[in-house]
């Protein structure tokens, strides 16, 4: 039976070693050697950090004191220099009278876990800053048409207004805009534009173009719709002044063309008196 447990000890997929109370490494498994090397009369803080005396917070330590199982997140280096991060799970050794006699630290390699987190987190960190700065008004909106987040310039223009329903928001009125175009994508998840007069927290009435789109949890299930909307107020108060400008060449031109036709009959009646 001692062959057995000898052999699952040694085939165990992380770095196992066992500790006196001088944390020095009387025992370790093939992982533990193939990649920190001989143990022999050495000391865990030696071998793992490269350091001369023990580490600060140390759960070989607090399992001697208490005899309980603790865990810490830690870095060690490899024999060939490599940075490692690893899990340490520690757990009492006892003797027959219940003493506990060694302790035995079983450290785990998550550095792959641990990169991916620092990705995730990284690319996170960048969507947040696309959304917070992207120059329109962006809120994302539950089925209850609940704003849950909004981005900067929405926040400046409509005030923090997490839990307050869009329409309340955007048109200080108290029922549901006919038709609702965030409530056609979460029924259909269909991406949607139109335009839209808002009024601001300073009660500035603002044209906007709106776009909604669905998110999507893992399921594929709409839990959210993001609505996106861009002042074009300055391209419409433009189109009024075009508009002006055209209705006022019209009627000048009319007016012209009425001043030569009445010049081509001033000329034709000289010419025939003649």
């Amino acid at each position: 039976m001692e062959n057995i447990y000898q052999a699952y000890f040694e085939s165990l997929p992380c770095f196992v070693t066992v500790q006196d109370r001088d944390f020095r490494i009387i025992s370790a498994n093939r992982m533990f050697r193939d990649n920190f090397g001989d143990h022999e009369g050495r000391f865990c803080y030696q071998i793992y950090k490269q350091r001369p005396e023990k580490c600060e917070i140390c759960p070989v330590e607090r399992t001697f004191r208490d005899g309980g199982e603790y865990h810490s997140d830690e870095q060690v280096r490899t024999l060939d220099g490599r940075d490692v991060c690893v899990i340490v799970n520690t757990t009492p050794i006892r003797n027959e009278k219940g003493d506990i006699i060694a302790v035995m630290e079983m450290s785990t390699d998550i550095t792959d876990i641990k990169l991916l987190h620092q990705q995730l987190r990284e690319s996170q960190e960048r969507y947040r800053i696309l959304f917070e700065e992207v120059p329109c008004y962006i809120s994302i909106q539950d089925k209850d048409l609940r704003i849950v987040d909004a981005n900067r310039l929405h926040r400046e223009a409509f005030g923090t207004s997490y839990g307050g329903k869009c329409y309340e928001i955007y048109k200080h009125r108290k029922k549901e805009c006919e038709p609702c175009t965030v409530r056609q994508t979460f029924a259909d998840g269909k991406v949607r534009t139109h335009e839209e007069v808002v009024t601001s927290r300073d009660n500035e009435q603002m044209n906007v173009l709106v776009n909604t789109a669905p998110i999507r949890n893992g399921d594929g299930e709409i839990e959210k719709v993001i609505e996106m909307s861009t002042d074009i107020t300055q391209i419409r108060q433009l189109q009024d002044k075009l508009t002006s400008v055209g209705l006022l060449i019209s009627s000048i031109s009319h007016g012209i063309k009425g001043l030569l036709n009445g010049l081509d009959g001033g000329i034709y009646l000289v010419n025939t008196g003649l």
